[in-house]
């Protein structure tokens, strides 16, 4: 008798184990569908003078940190030559900050990265800055943050220009965001960080069948020197 309570009693213990397992996974990837998900809203209005903004997505310390990218320097000269040249054109620039703000679940999911007031949320030290129009967001589209998108309303901005990271998750949800609202969104193709290398061509053929178009930084400089 006692034996049978004993197994009986183990099996309401690893149903147990089992129901908190699966609450526990619901509860992140519910949190993970919210936090990578490309958010909606109203269409822009149709301005008069429209204005273009270059969008410096998520160029941080913790970003630059990570050992998948491999060799930066290449794409840091592109992204920092793109912000120069867009300077000078007198065209707006905006940057975004991922951070997570001491929420414990948050912390899990990024392994402590991008972490609110730390120096790894930090812009990154060798990021050309020439602007303080500086965004910090929780989730990957930057379209989630009101401010964001009320910035670009204010200045009457329909085209994005979008370098950064990651071309799987922010850049892409950023850009998907901007196509819901109606925005004319480019990405400049080699100007954007990838954790997943061998995927970025796939992963760009996948943009333009979502309307996103691609440029890269020649032809960039090509058009905001037409422009002058």
């Amino acid at each position: 008798m006692k034996t049978k309570n004993k197994g009986s009693n183990f099996r309401m213990i690893l149903i147990s184990i089992s129901g908190i397992l699966v609450l526990c996974f619901g509860i992140i990837t519910l949190r993970l569908v919210y936090l990578s998900s490309a958010t909606k809203g109203d269409s822009i209005a149709k301005y008069d003078s429209p204005q273009s903004a270059l969008l410096v997505l998520d160029i941080q310390n913790d970003t630059l940190g990570i050992s998948e990218y491999g060799n930066t320097e290449p794409l840091m000269a592109n992204i920092n030559t793109a912000i120069e040249y867009a300077n000078d054109s007198k065209m707006e620039i905006i940057y975004t900050k991922q951070e997570f703000t001491g929420n414990p679940l948050d912390s899990l999911i990024t392994n402590g990265m991008y972490q609110a007031d730390s120096d790894g949320a930090d812009l990154y030290n060798e990021l050309s800055i020439q602007s303080g129009n500086i965004f910090s967001k929780l989730r990957t589209d930057a379209f989630s943050v009101e401010f964001f998108e009320n910035h670009l309303i204010k200045n009457e901005i329909d085209t994005l220009y979008i370098v950064g990271a990651d071309a799987s998750s922010c850049v892409y949800k950023t850009a998907l965001g901007g196509i819901n609202r109606g925005y004319r969104v480019i990405v400049l193709d080699d100007s954007i960080f990838s954790v997943k290398k061998d995927l970025l061509n796939k992963m760009l053929e996948k943009y333009q069948t979502k309307g996103i178009e691609l440029t890269d930084i020649e032809d960039f400089i090509q058009t905001l020197e037409t422009d002058l």
